[in-house]
């Protein structure tokens, strides 16, 4: 008895899991729950009326004077003017045509209300999610697994499908409840007797394979993120794999991963369908077995043929209510995991999603690093300590050290991607950890691996905008001040050209000028070069290094980081980083 309160206390859990996500959309109004439970209402009693028009329609086809007498049957006769048997057969037979061609519709609808209920749900939830990834912190972000997060996307179908079945299933035990009050009306003890035998074997079939259904459904929800952990491994690898011959080593770990997820997969398709041919079978029984046991309650096979026929039909309607009731119930426990993780990353704390434009916070004097402190974690050394540095505006700074020794820590810092655990950084006396976005509009950052998307040239000088609000004379002018220009004019589609996935259609030295070229189309005031020309030869690393120091004084504040003191030379100031500290050097 404890086993079976426990599995409808976890029953109950998920469905107020599902509550609370599904009213996290704040569009969801109360018009939709009411036309929701109008069609469910009408659309069940349509399918009771199918039932009633069909017992009424075999009786008065087996015996015409079975309803005379009856209050309403007589109205009917006098009001339609029917005078014979085929005349009434012929109004009977129509109204069971419209009944059924009504049922059809608003069956049709009530299905089209779902998918639209649950196509608004996965766009909203999806949207909350992806939110909750972008707007986060970005130390916080990569604190985490990625492959974690990214599963979300793998998990939200799951969900869906896990709303959709519920909502059907609120349907269904709808119609199942006025169609067994229907037939109770027509024969009491046969529909009470059989729908006992039905629901128990559903019970019995849920009590044997829930724990199973909810353990598979645990390892597919982790073994997605290893799966797509692999596969990103794969392709972010693929050159270290192909020129060491790991392909069979990450076939091995694709197929193991792969394994136990269709595996789990497959099980739980197989429990929800279990049931349907075991139930199929005793309910085609049933018919024999109550024509058998009923046969001598009647006087003739014309008296007992209508509830053949209406418990034929019911059963046709009631097989795939309960299969459906079964498979849905079935589907949430196999949502519960995915359910419960999505509902937990959208409740975590993260940045207010901002969507007013921000105007960029004014820069005309100095960067002012005071006191600074960081370390990434409480219990982890610290990676910079008590550094006070002046940047004026329209400098040229150099930042040279080791690798390791914090340098990118302290571009990171000043771009305000990371907060100081100790100090602050001010901008013309503000504080960036208060205004970040503010400052964010104002810097750019070119790093040694540039972030290329599969768009054209001028959509990844113009990185963020779309298509139709990019300004082509501002993408050319940026373009050829990063001296990118000539190159781009050679193609044959021009700014229009595709680049390829990373950037691949382009060398490395390309791929830096189009970064410093999507610095100079945002106005940034601040750019930092984060070892921007370490992959390059020495020709192209002098050529890119004459277009940096060439840009204006006036407009753009330099900061070039290197581990090679001779890229540096032209800088105004030079500043080492060295055991957590920072030595000026020039």
């Amino acid at each position: 008895m404890d086993k079976i309160f426990d599995k409808l206390t976890s029953l109950s859990s998920f469905y107020k899991t599902l509550y609370k996500l599904a009213f996290l959309i704040s569009g969801l109004r109360k018009l939709y729950i009411i036309v929701f439970f109008l069609f469910l209402f009408f659309s069940a009693f349509f399918e009771i009326s199918l039932l009633a028009f069909l017992y009424v329609l075999i009786k008065a086809f087996m015996d015409p004077s079975y309803y005379s007498g009856n209050f309403f049957f007589d109205f009917f006769l006098n009001f339609f003017n029917v005078d014979s048997n085929n005349q009434l057969i012929l109004y009977f037979s129509f109204f069971f045509i419209l009944t059924c061609i009504i049922s059809g519709f608003f069956r049709l609808f009530f299905y089209y209300l779902i998918s639209r209920f649950v196509y608004f749900f996965g766009k909203n939830i999806t949207s909350m999610c992806y939110q909750k990834m972008i707007f986060q912190d970005y130390k916080n972000l990569f604190s985490k697994n990625t492959n974690d997060i990214l599963s979300i996307f793998q998990k939200m179908p799951i969900v869906n499908n896990s709303v959709f079945n519920t909502l059907l299933m609120i349907y269904n035990f709808v119609t199942f409840i006025f169609i067994f009050l229907i037939l109770t009306y027509i024969n009491f003890k046969v529909t009470i007797a059989a729908t006992f035998f039905f629901l128990v074997i559903y019970f019995i079939v849920i009590l044997m394979f829930k724990k199973k259904m909810f353990s598979n459904a645990t390892k597919v929800s982790n073994e997605q993120a290893t799966n797509l952990k692999i596969v990103r491994e794969t392709f972010n690898g693929f050159r270290d794999i192909l020129i060491n011959n790991y392909q069979n080593f990450y076939n091995k770990l694709f197929i193991k991963s792969y394994s136990i997820l269709i595996k789990g997969t497959e099980e739980n398709r197989f429990f929800y369908s279990a049931p349907r041919p075991i139930i199929e079978t005793f309910l085609l029984a049933s018919i024999g077995i109550i024509i058998s046991f009923n046969a001598g309650s009647y006087s003739s096979l014309e008296k007992l043929l209508p509830i053949i026929a209406v418990i034929a039909v019911a059963s046709q309607r009631i097989l795939p209510i309960l299969n459906q009731l079964y498979a849905g119930h079935m589907s949430n426990v196999d949502a519960t995991p995915a359910t419960t993780f999505i509902l937990n990353f959208i409740n975590k704390p993260a940045t207010p999603n901002k969507q007013k434009k921000i105007k960029p916070l004014k820069f005309k004097n100095k960067i002012s690093i005071k006191n600074l402190t960081f370390s990434y974690s409480s219990n982890e050394l610290k990676v910079l300590k008590n550094i006070n540095l002046e940047i004026p505006a329209g400098s040229r700074v150099g930042i040279i050290g080791k690798s390791g020794s914090g340098k990118s820590t302290l571009a990171d810092l000043i771009l305000g991607l990371l907060n100081p655990t100790q100090g602050t950084i001010l901008v013309d006396g503000k504080s960036i950890s208060k205004v970040k976005h503010a400052w964010f509009s104002n810097v750019a950052s070119v790093p040694q691996n540039i972030f290329m998307t599969d768009q054209s040239i001028a959509e990844n000088i113009a990185f963020g905008k779309e298509k139709n609000k990019i300004k082509l004379a501002e993408v050319k002018e940026a373009a050829e001040k990063a001296q990118i220009s000539q190159f781009i004019e050679q193609k044959d589609n021009k700014y229009n050209s595709l680049i390829g996935e990373k950037g691949f259609k382009m060398s490395t030295g390309q791929r830096q000028r189009i970064a410093i070229a999507r610095a100079l189309y945002k106005k940034s005031k601040l750019i930092i070069f984060d070892e921007a020309t370490s992959s390059l030869d020495s020709n192209s690393e002098k050529n890119i290094l004459n277009t940096i120091f060439g840009l204006s004084r006036k407009k753009y504040t330099l900061i070039l980081i290197s581990h090679k003191l001779s890229n540096l030379k032209n800088c105004d100031s030079i500043f080492k980083v060295q055991n957590s500290k920072i030595i000026k050097t020039k």
